[in-house]
């Protein structure tokens, strides 16, 4: 995420044979056979936490199945994924990591050493052992990279898609006339078209922070080289110039060009897993719970956590209507 080449193409040279979108599109019965699963056991509930039950445990268990890592461990990587995001003010504030941030990267770090470890000893068919056995010679990654790589994975294949399904049913909840148009057609189609809205109208990414090379002009204003900047993609996709009238949800519109998943060389790895499993996960929860409606129990004021970079509801209560 934060290396430039050549350093980055080795890396990502490495992985992104496992994120081709032929070999993702590969993966939608499991996707779907989960989501279907999860939503029928939510909505069983009168009321739910959508998060806890469809929007946090999908993408979880399926990057931990690509990954080759126990499924079973899900809210202990949830704890070590939320531990890690939302660190960043409490750091940037004091210029230290909060012992208890310390003490889940330590608990997180030891347990995927452990994994890579095995894999050496015994390789398996799933992304971990690619990583291993991907690259000779000089090419070939350390492991501490197999580490740190596998817990990018892990926390970038949660966060993101999680928030994606946060704020998707957030969107259609408080624009009725959009929601009504889906459950008019609830299409695989339709359901991409909801996500790719959301990613543009409210972005699970709201920017990174990059580091400039030289001088540059923006605006009318200089930034001088070696300074720390943070590009708000999220602020561009509301760029009237590019998406008229971009503050209305509108699943319909034209969203070619959105920057939620970044742009040229760091194109987001993960892209066709998000866009496989955010429309299936829509379409099987339109199916089963077509109306859905805030909880008496959610408040009004929706929690989002502590992250300057990532957006998406902690919880969110809803019930059929």
């Amino acid at each position: 995420v934060n290396s430039d080449p050549p350093i980055h193409t080795r890396l990502r040279g490495l992985v992104s044979r496992a994120f081709v979108p032929k070999r993702i599109s590969e993966m939608e019965p499991r996707v779907r056979e989960l989501s279907r699963g999860l939503v029928a056991e939510m909505t069983t509930q009168d009321e739910f936490d959508f998060m806890d039950g469809l929007a946090s445990p999908l993408p979880v268990t399926i990057i931990s199945e690509m990954l080759g890592i126990e499924v079973s461990r899900r809210r202990d990587f949830k704890r070590w994924s939320d531990s890690l995001i939302s660190s960043g003010p409490e750091t940037l504030r004091t210029g230290k990591q909060p012992a208890e941030v310390i003490r889940n990267a330590e608990e997180m770090s030891a347990y995927m050493t452990e994994i890579t470890e095995k894999r050496r000893r015994e390789p398996r068919e799933d992304l971990i052992s690619l990583l291993i056995q991907g690259g000779e010679g000089a090419s070939a990654l350390s492991p501490q990279e197999v580490n740190a790589f596998a817990i990018l994975l892990l926390v970038a294949g949660n966060e993101t898609t999680t928030n994606l399904l946060g704020n998707a049913l957030l969107a259609l909840i408080r624009n009725p006339e959009q929601y009504a148009w889906l459950r008019r057609d609830p299409s695989l189609p339709a359901c991409a078209a909801v996500a790719e809205e959301t990613l543009r109208y409210d972005s699970p990414v709201l920017g990174l922070l990059r580091r400039t090379t030289q001088e540059v002009e923006l605006s009318g204003g200089k930034i001088p080289a070696e300074s720390t900047v943070m590009a708000l993609m999220a602020s561009a996709n509301h760029d009237p110039r590019k998406f008229p009238d971009p503050e209305r949800f509108d699943p319909q519109r034209d969203t070619n060009g959105l920057l939620s998943l970044g742009h040229g060389i760091h194109f987001c790895l993960g892209a066709p897993l998000t866009r496989l499993e955010a429309p299936v996960a829509l379409q099987e929860l339109m199916e089963r719970a077509p109306r859905l409606g805030f909880a008496p129990r959610q408040p009004e004021r929706i929690d989002y956590g502590s992250s300057f970079a990532l957006r998406g509801p902690r919880s969110l209560w809803l019930r059929k209507n």
